[in-house]
């Protein structure tokens, strides 16, 4: 049986998502993965049905579907396994241009520590320290499950069990606490830096325009001074988790589980 992988992420009009996934597949490849193809569910090309044929017309017969994203949601657990014509089955053979392909869907990133370890990566990078305030900034969702709210409380809860004093998290929309309300709790607690860290995965109109907005921040910036409750604070706005290469290993590591 022939393997292949196809790395499937959201799409986009504005951004670095599919240079984020193209890294990804070239250390995939290099990592002996002879058959890896990338699919977005929107806007972007190819397509999952696209890229279903070019694995068909390459001669692979099992592939490992990795969704590159944060969380599972209807996304990951419903449109996506139905785009590639297995209904809401984690596992299912479909037909590929007159071919018979066994499809099996990867998880998400969801609770693996390597998130956490990238977000404290990310406070060091910028010279933060456990007493700095660090905000962790997710997207929000309105799946039933609520998967989303869940994985970004569970990085800030894992930052205070490693000693972080002043942790808050918030959600660009869907979900509360939004944004306005965490600033004001940091501020409370009386940081005079903060460190907002978005765990999401690429750059793009929510991280580039949308968040820096409700901050308070200049656009595509790494951030500057804000004023909360009367009080100037320095903020610095890190870049979300990207082509991080832990993430690398997690999806050889998916893949392989999947395929052997």
């Amino acid at each position: 049986m022939t393997k292949g992988i196809i790395i499937v992420g959201y799409g986009t009009r504005k951004g670095n998502l599919e240079e984020v996934l193209e890294t990804q597949a070239a250390r995939l490849r290099c990592r002996g993965w002879e058959h890896v193809g990338i699919a977005y569910f929107r806007v972007s090309h190819p397509d999952i049905p696209e890229a279903l044929e070019a694995m068909a017309d390459e001669g692979v017969d099992e592939i490992a579907a990795l969704p590159y994203y944060i969380a599972e949601g209807t996304l990951t657990k419903e449109l996506i396994p139905e785009k590639f014509g297995m209904g809401s089955k984690e596992m299912a053979e479909v037909d590929v241009k007159g071919k018979r392909v066994s499809i099996r869907m990867g998880p998400a990133f969801g609770t693996t520590r390597v998130l956490t370890d990238i977000i404290c990566d990310k406070i060091a990078e910028v010279g933060g320290d456990l007493n700095t305030g660090i905000l962790i900034l997710g997207h929000g969702t309105r799946y039933k499950s609520l998967t989303n709210m869940r994985i970004i409380k569970l990085n800030a809860d894992r930052l205070k069990e490693l000693g972080y004093k002043h942790v808050a998290h918030a959600f660009n929309e869907f979900c509360e606490p939004n944004i306005k309300d965490a600033l004001d709790y940091l501020e409370k607690e009386g940081v005079q830096r903060i460190i907002a860290i978005p765990l999401f995965i690429a750059m793009g109109l929510h991280l580039g325009d949308e968040i820096p907005e409700q901050i308070g921040i200049p656009s595509y910036s790494d951030g500057g001074e804000i004023t909360v409750n009367g009080r100037r604070i320095s903020v610095s706005y890190t870049r979300p988790v990207e082509a991080d290469n832990r993430l690398t290993d997690l999806l050889n590591q998916n893949a392989s589980s999947i395929l052997y």
